[in-house]
């Protein structure tokens, strides 16, 4: 499994340079969710979704990535 961040406005996936691309082979792959999510919170990037890619294209699925946090 690929774990994978998504914008939900552009479809374009982060890539490993920290920019922006189209291309699902050339995005940045996380070790995990949290990583994900974390990178997101991180670099204050919203409207993100997290692409988990298998094998069997059946199996895929995305999460959208919520920041729950209050600001003050």
């Amino acid at each position: 499994m690929k774990i994978l961040l998504q914008s939900k406005k552009t479809r374009d996936y982060v890539n490993q340079g920290g920019g922006w691309t189209w291309k699902q082979g050339r995005a940045q792959v996380f070790s995990s969710g949290l990583e994900a999510i974390m990178f997101c919170l991180n670099s204050r990037i919203l409207e993100m979704q997290i692409v988990c890619v298998f094998q069997d294209v059946a199996k895929n699925f995305k999460v959208s990535v919520t920041d729950c946090r209050q600001s003050s």
